[in-house]
């Protein structure tokens, strides 16, 4: 579905990512993770539209979409829940979600998507009255993985969801992740939190200084020695 070639990414005169590749298929959860700084978000920016690529090639569908802009990119499918949610505070949680779904194809599905999305997070439905910016932050996240969906992607990418959440809710936010995959979207995700991760996605990359420094399997990840002791603290 996606594809990834040898991209080069800067901002300005600074290089951040170099040479990076990697391939996600139809159907799958895959994982991008490193430290801070490592270049996770830069490369999914890259992906959706939101920085100019030196080098290398992004294909989605078979399509070349390395230069064609953000809102195309989207338009084809792939939709971008960006770190620290960026919903419209002061507008409600359904005025909120309705803004995911100006696209023709997802404008002309909207009600029975936003009955979908209130089937799967019940208090989205409690509060869609309520201004989005009097949620918790639990509640936040739900709203920014439903305002995603209501664009109808065939391609979910999400940066940090679990950022900033207690482990109650960051277990609720992942068990929600895994049933949209479940349900048929494609996932891309980038992620600090290692062992809930790997032990639920398909595949997973390892971004070192803006490089992929190991791939494979959730579980090889598990038990490979540089993760435990880079990452798990083992």
């Amino acid at each position: 579905m996606l594809k990834v070639t040898d991209i080069d990414v800067s901002y300005k005169d600074v290089q951040v990512l170099w040479d990076i590749s990697f391939e996600v298929k139809q159907g799958e959860f895959v994982a991008i993770l490193g430290a801070n700084g490592a270049g996770k978000t830069t490369t999914l920016n890259a992906i959706s539209g939101m920085l100019n690529i030196k080098k290398g090639k992004i294909e989605f569908l078979g399509k070349d979409i390395t230069q064609i802009p953000g809102y195309k990119i989207a338009e084809l499918g792939i939709i971008h829940v960006p770190e620290g949610r960026r919903l419209f505070p002061e507008m409600t949680v359904r005025e909120n979600l309705e803004v995911g779904s100006l696209f023709p194809e997802a404008k002309s599905k909207r009600k029975e998507t936003i009955k979908k999305i209130f089937e799967q997070f019940p208090i989205l439905e409690e509060k869609q009255n309520k201004e989005a910016g009097t949620l918790s932050g639990g509640q936040q996240q739900m709203l920014a993985l439903g305002r995603g969906l209501m664009a109808l992607p065939k391609l979910l990418i999400m940066d940090e969801p679990s950022l900033g959440l207690a482990p109650v809710l960051c277990k609720q936010i992942f068990d929600n992740i895994k049933e949209i995959n479940k349900d048929g979207v494609t996932v891309l995700q980038v992620e600090q939190n290692v062992v809930q991760t790997l032990q639920m996605c398909d595949r997973a990359y390892v971004l070192e200084n803006g490089r992929v420094s190991l791939h494979g399997t959730g579980e090889e990840l598990l038990n490979d020695e540089h993760i435990k002791e880079a990452y798990l603290g083992i």
